[in-house]
């Protein structure tokens, strides 16, 4: 029996705030009501919470151009890609 295809979640690279990013990424992950907007938190959820297949499709560049919040998400995709090193539901794809 071959696996499930992973739901596919694009990460919307509109997205203008670090607490936009982490409510998209609470709700469309269905993590818990307790989770907190930073990254243990996030890699907590992400390595325990994340029990069907799921590929997060995340951008590389972000359309407001802000620094801040690209540096910022640059970190949530490090805390991404190491708790899809430790949860083989979740698998990160970036984008241009």
């Amino acid at each position: 029996m071959s696996e499930p295809e992973p739901r596919r979640l694009e990460v919307s690279a509109s997205l203008e705030s670090v607490e936009d990013i982490y409510a998209f990424l609470g709700e469309s992950l269905s993590f818990p009501s307790y989770f907190g907007f930073n990254l243990d938190a996030l890699y907590d959820c992400a390595t325990s919470d994340i029990c069907q297949p799921v590929c997060l499709v995340w951008p590389r560049n972000w359309e407001c151009g802000n620094p801040y919040l690209y540096l910022n998400a640059m970190k949530l995709l490090g805390v991404l890609m190491d708790a899809a090193a430790e949860n083989p539901n979740l698998k990160i794809e970036v984008v241009d």
